[in-house]
C-alpha cells in the first residue's frame, strides 16, 4: 500500500462521473466538504491482497501517529489510484480502505471515505 499524508484546511469533493468499478453511493455520499483534514491518500497494491490485516494494522498506525502531529478535526480516506502502477482488485482495494475506516472509527476518529472509483 501506498500512501501520501496531507494536513489540508478543507477538501472538498464532487462525484461526477461513475465508472465501472465504482461502488455504489448514495446522494448524501455524491460531494462532501470538510476542514482542518488529514487526507490520506491510497494506493492499494497487489501485494497488499496477501495480509489485509497487517497492512490495514500498518497503515492505521502511521495515520494516529501523523494525526498527533497535526491534530486534525477529520481524516478522510480517498482513494487514489496514482500513487501506484502496481494496483490491487478493485474488490481488495474496497475492503482495505473499509477496514481502515472502520478501524479508524473504532480509535475514536472522525473519519470520512470518499467513495471508490
Amino acid at each position: 500500500m501506498r500512501i501520501l499524508l496531507i494536513h489540508s484546511d478543507y477538501l472538498r469533493y464532487k462525484t461526477k462521473n461513475k465508472t465501472k468499478i465504482a461502488e455504489d453511493i448514495g446522494e448524501e455520499n455524491k460531494g462532501g466538504e470538510f476542514e482542518n483534514a488529514l487526507v490520506v491518500f491510497t494506493a492499494v497494491e497487489k501485494e497488499d491482497e496477501q495480509n489485509t490485516s497487517e497492512i490495514v494494522e500498518n497503515a492505521v498506525s502511521e495515520i494516529i501517529k501523523v494525526s498527533g502531529q497535526v491534530k486534525p478535526d477529520n481524516v478522510i480516506i480517498y482513494p487514489y489510484a496514482h500513487l501506484s502502477s502496481s494496483l490491487g482488485s478493485p474488490k481488495a482495494a474496497k475492503e482495505i480502505l473499509m477496514e481502515m475506516e472502520s478501524l479508524l472509527k473504532e480509535k475514536g476518529f472522525n473519519v470520512s471515505r470518499i467513495p471508490f472509483g
